[in-house]
């Protein structure tokens, strides 16, 4: 059984010294009042990707006493029940659907952002991506997913604290530094999923770590950015 409040226990999350997809979990810790510990350090993280002999492929990794998990969705479906940010989930499957619907958007940005693997591409297939085909209509469906104010009603849940995570990285890398070129695509094909993470990302701060939304080498550069506007 899953405690449904902050124990006295202290956690431990493993991740990079970045937001990314660990803000979520701090988030929930911070506002809960529950004692966590961090570790940026690799070496420590324990995962069988980087030669440590384990089930735990890559991070985020949430150590609760005896218990290691890793993988982003299985990290805040856990925390998030632990936590007692589940109100309005009946069907866990229906909110690990939404889950990975979010994580379907950041595949389809990152594969357009990079279509070579360049740091010296252009930005036409992202804005061939963003201003139709799957991107809009993935973005349409999680809006339609959201009941409001938050994914499952009057309450947040590990959800929505999953959207703020993956879109600390969507934003962070691509879509803020494009948006004087794109116009802001989340508020106006979003708004209910613009509504959810404006909402989350005042919750926890005093807490939250002090380290940057996603590595800064991962950030569109304004000369990239620049090429919105030129064919190839």
């Amino acid at each position: 059984a899953i405690a449904s409040l902050a124990t006295m226990t202290k956690l431990t999350i493993k991740y990079w010294p970045i937001l990314a997809r660990g803000s979520g979990l701090y988030r929930m810790m911070a506002e809960k009042g529950q004692d966590f510990e961090v570790i940026n350090d690799m070496n420590q993280f324990g995962c069988a990707l980087f030669g440590a002999e384990t089930t735990n492929l890559a991070p985020p990794i949430l150590v609760d006493g005896e218990l290691t998990i890793s993988q982003s969705v299985p990290c805040h479906l856990y925390l998030g029940r632990k936590l007692g940010y589940d109100a309005g989930i009946d069907v866990p499957e229906v909110a690990i659907q939404y889950m990975e619907d979010l994580n379907d958007l950041h595949t389809e940005l990152n594969r357009a952002a990079n279509p070579s693997g360049s740091a010296a591409d252009d930005v036409a297939e992202l804005k061939e991506l963003i201003t139709g085909g799957r991107f809009l209509k993935i973005l349409c469906a999680i809006n339609r997913s959201i009941k409001g104010p938050y994914y499952f009603g009057a309450e947040p849940t590990y959800v929505d604290f999953y959207a703020c995570g993956v879109f600390e990285m969507c934003e962070g890398k691509w879509l803020t530094p494009l948006t004087p070129y794109s116009g802001d695509t989340i508020a106006e094909h979003a708004p209910k999923l613009k509504v959810v993470l404006s909402s989350i990302r005042q919750l926890g701060l005093e807490k939250l770590p002090k380290v940057p939304q996603v590595p800064p080498a991962f950030v569109l550069s304004a000369e990239r950015c620049a090429t919105w506007g030129s064919g190839r």
